[in-house]
């Protein structure tokens, strides 16, 4: 399935997230169950990763009664943010950021909200879901 039919299930207004992640389609953004190997790498809280172009997901929130609504449009913004920044750079901003984080004292819950990557998706995931 693609983010775009995701969004739509959920009654998420597509025209609002098409402005917020512009250039990207949600259409082309696969959507996918996350296996069980990789969230067993994931740390406590972690319901979802994006790794360039494709969405993995919790298999508990895709099923789950509220399913992944803001989440998606968080894990969009990523998407968008991959395909500005490419591979190098995203991975660069968004580990020197934690890593930065972690070495002013914050731990580790602290240092992964810091990080301006993640505050931004969360901002985006927040304007969605209050309209």
């Amino acid at each position: 399935m693609n983010a775009g039919q995701v969004l739509r299930a959920g009654g998420i207004d597509s025209v609002r997230v098409r402005l917020l992640v512009d250039p990207v389609d949600p259409d082309q953004v696969v959507v996918r169950s996350a296996p069980s190997l990789m969230r067993r790498f994931w740390g406590r809280g972690i319901t979802a990763m994006t790794l360039p172009n494709r969405i993995f997901v919790d298999p508990a929130v895709m099923t789950g009664r509220h399913g992944p609504g803001s989440l998606l449009v968080h894990e969009l913004i990523h998407v968008r943010q991959w395909g500005e920044l490419g591979v190098i750079r995203f991975l660069w901003r968004y580990l020197s950021a934690y890593l930065g984080g972690r070495l002013q004292g914050l731990g580790h819950r602290a240092a992964y909200l810091a990080i301006p990557l993640e505050v931004e998706a969360r901002a985006a995931a927040r304007l969605i879901g209050e309209g």
